[in-house]
């Protein structure tokens, strides 16, 4: 992506948040472990709802600000990645955590470097609020992969 305006850029974070509850969906379905198909379900209701709440934010967030452009140069196959990776029945609650952490840091990453390379404070201080929630999120599935595990 290069020059593309900041509406144009959280349209493309939503489309990873979808990718991102489709796979932890197609996980859970071929699970085998049943905490760790609650952990996978967690991940998918996370997903929607980060999806959702980015939504909404795009939906009441100034035109001036949707409309500021980004020169912002990354790659945008994350959603096919999903779509391609495999489904593995003997998943653990360490290695949904890995791949979550794995994932979910990449999407902070290219949210911070959209950020930094933001053309105005007001862009920047958007992508570093929602940066922060997505680090938020992150957190919690921390802490939820904890309380999987003591079930």
């Amino acid at each position: 992506m290069r020059f593309k305006p900041i509406k144009e850029f959280l349209a493309y974070i939503e489309e990873c948040h979808i990718a991102l509850a489709d796979l932890y969906l197609r996980l859970s379905l071929e699970a085998t472990d049943e905490k760790v198909k609650l952990l996978l379900d967690f991940m998918r209701n996370k997903e929607q709802l980060s999806f959702f709440h980015l939504h909404e934010y795009a939906e009441q967030a100034p035109g001036s600000l949707l409309e500021t452009w980004l020169d912002n140069v990354f790659d945008q196959s994350f959603p096919m990645k999903c779509q391609q990776m495999k489904a593995q029945p003997d998943l653990a609650i360490d290695d949904v955590v890995a791949l979550a952490m794995k994932l979910d840091m990449q999407l902070i990453e290219l949210m911070q470097t959209a950020a930094y390379n933001s053309p105005t404070i007001e862009a920047e201080l958007a992508l570093e609020n929602l940066t922060n929630q997505e680090e938020e999120a992150l957190h919690s599935v921390v802490t939820a992969s904890h309380e999987f595990e003591y079930m």
